[in-house]
């Protein structure tokens, strides 16, 4: 029986290490004592050398060690998935990760066609401002706003963006450019580039000045201060097209600034044969490519 058969558990000590960077953390994650993480790791280091450098308050992993970490989360995170499938075979679940305000905006909106389509799946969303890192997870595949580089992740680009001022269609009629010094600009966290400087810049007036500007981090959010009337907001077209075909906002100006980010589709490669995702895949398609000939 190999060496490597009987180093299994020391190797995934060492996995948890390297994420915790600790081995106070690490024997908390696994609970265990200290001394038996420290004990794992001197066996490995009997087999291939030093694996940390021990300083007064850090742990500084190795060369040896750094090159172990990623086939270390990639090989766990691949037997966990394969357990998985084994102790149920014939559950039929999906898991995506994504935005909050795409999840709300356009995504949920469209589930129930999806549902319609394939009642056997059940699918959840995990919802979260931050990439999530599939090695050390669970969740099948990702919706991502970016400019697409996901290394060592299998990636699709799904939809350009583009953004433009919303406002409640009662909030003022015949706005001209000059007007908006008049009027509370609603912006979010984004990027001078891709928020009111940006697009005043696109529409002529970069020296413009309004009234005042709202903050508001959550795009969601920010679309339903527009919304309640509380001022005229940037909406990103992904997250505003519905609200415009039902009369709910208006689009006062007709330039569009188009986003340096698009919506990627992002799996890591053992959801290559997904069954489920493949379905859902398709079925996102569609729905894209009706949503790009309704805007």
């Amino acid at each position: 029986m190999s060496t490597l058969f009987h180093r299994l558990k020391s190797l995934y000590v060492l996995d948890v290490v390297l994420q915790t960077g600790s081995f106070s953390l690490a024997a908390e994650k696994l609970y265990m004592t200290q001394s038996a993480v420290s004990q794992h790791i001197k066996q490995l280091e009997t087999d291939i050398g030093p694996l940390f450098i021990r300083q007064t308050r850090a742990l500084q992993p190795t060369a040896q060690a750094e090159s172990l970490r990623n086939n270390l989360k990639k090989g766990f995170s691949e037997l966990e998935y394969g357990w998985n499938q084994a102790i149920q075979p014939d559950q039929k679940t999906l898991t995506i990760s994504l935005l909050p305000s795409f999840a709300s905006n356009w995504l949920i909106p469209r589930l129930d066609r999806f549902s319609e389509q394939y009642p056997e799946i059940e699918l959840r969303l995990s919802m979260t401002e931050q990439q999530v890192d599939f090695g050390r997870s669970n969740i099948d595949a990702g919706i991502r706003y970016g400019r697409g580089d996901y290394p060592d992740l299998i990636t699709k680009h799904l939809l350009d963006d583009y953004i433009f001022p919303v406002m409640n269609c009662s909030y003022r009629q015949n706005l001209t450019l000059d007007d908006l010094a008049e009027q509370v600009l609603i912006r979010d966290n984004s990027a001078d580039y891709f928020n009111w400087e940006g697009w005043l810049t696109l529409a002529g007036k970069p020296d413009l000045q309004p009234k005042r500007y709202l903050t508001i981090s959550d795009g969601s959010l920010m679309i339903k201060a527009a919304m309640a009337g509380q001022g005229i907001a940037l909406g990103r077209k992904s997250l505003v097209m519905d609200e415009l075909t039902s009369g709910m906002l208006c689009q006062p100006f007709p330039q569009e600034l188009k986003s340096p980010f698009s919506y990627y589709l992002v799996m890591p490669p053992r959801s290559r044969e997904h069954k489920e995702l493949k379905l859902f895949i398709r079925w996102l398609m569609e729905e894209i490519n009706h949503f790009k000939k309704l805007s």
